[in-house]
């Protein structure tokens, strides 16, 4: 724990959040990082989906209580991603509904838990800096991965036999299979976007074998790989 806060605290120091609210979140636990203080504000996470798809672009929206002028533009960092970077980031004033709205957008990678921090500044009419932080926290999940199997995993075969070998993928777009040893198709099936398929492979001399399995989309730069262990006698 305490290393973790003095990661928060290094990028608290570098984004200009505050102190007080991240040491507050760190005691409670708590996904809003403001304090109960005059000089705190509290902004709100809007509208995101309580589920995020893998490639699927999203547009972030947090209003902020009205108090003062804007210092800082609202601004996003991710505390835990795979890289990705929240982009046309905008804060607009609705001094009608007493509000600061900032909206940006970003797109899942891959799989994870993501961490999005957020902080904006303000200066009320006496001159005093008024901040607001504040955190979410969400998994995307990856609707297109291939979840490549093979069955069985480890053979044991006499010379001269036939071995079947199946495999299984899920699929919506077109997926290549490739083997380092030369097999044949001998079927296959599809239901609900998943495949089957049996392949069939001949050794040619005892000895012990690995068969390798690549299923490849290049529409979505997915590999996915499987082993299975040959043992001829």
């Amino acid at each position: 724990m305490k290393s973790f806060f003095k990661i928060m605290l290094a990028l608290v120091m570098a984004f200009g959040f505050s102190v007080a609210s991240v040491a507050a979140a760190d005691e409670t636990n708590s996904t809003d990082l403001t304090a109960e203080s005059p000089s705190k504000v509290k902004p709100v996470f809007q509208g995101l989906p309580s589920s995020l798809e893998v490639g699927k672009k999203y547009k972030l929206t947090v209003n902020t209580e009205y108090v003062g002028e804007l210092v800082d533009q609202g601004k996003f960092f991710f505390l835990i991603s795979n890289g990705e970077k929240v982009e046309s980031v905008k804060t607009t004033a609705d001094r009608s509904k007493k509000k600061y709205t900032t909206t940006g957008y970003f797109t899942p990678k891959a799989e994870g838990t993501y961490i999005l921090l957020f902080g904006i500044k303000q200066k009320s009419a006496s001159g005093e800096i008024i901040e607001g932080n504040a955190e979410t926290s969400f998994k995307p999940i990856d609707k297109n991965k291939i979840n490549l199997t093979v069955s069985p995993n480890q053979i044991t075969a006499k010379l001269g036999e036939e071995i079947p070998v199946l495999v299984t993928y899920n699929s919506n777009v077109t997926t290549k299979l490739e083997f380092n040893q030369k097999v044949t198709e001998l079927g296959s099936s599809r239901k609900s976007g998943v495949y089957r398929k049996v392949f069939l492979w001949k050794p040619e001399k005892k000895g012990e074998y690995t068969l390798k399995v690549k299923a490849s989309q290049t529409r979505y730069d997915r590999i996915e790989t499987k082993e299975i262990k040959i043992v001829v006698e």
